[in-house]
């Protein structure tokens, strides 16, 4: 999708174009995310959000077949290194 020029509204309302909302599946009301990385504003749903970190754990989710519980492991974890603390 192509840049669009937009205008900046009183109390720093943006109006997100309608081509724009529609790809994003926005109702009004709606919660969105925004990020700002090197000056630039990134816009994202909760679950395009959720998805993305969904992918990025996805390489330490079990594959074993075994039940793991993170928690429990995270707390033994930090159990053995209060150890040598």
């Amino acid at each position: 999708m192509k840049a669009v020029r937009t205008k900046l509204g009183k109390g720093g309302r943006i109006i997100i174009p309608t081509a724009f909302r529609q790809n994003l599946h926005l109702e009004t009301g709606d919660d969105i995310i925004l990020h700002m990385e090197d000056n630039l504003i990134y816009l994202t749903t909760a679950e395009q959000a959720l998805r993305t970190l969904q992918n990025k754990v996805k390489n330490y989710i079990n594959t074993t077949g075994q039940d793991i519980s993170l928690t429990d492991e995270l707390i033994t974890m930090r159990r053995n290194e209060a150890k040598y603390e």
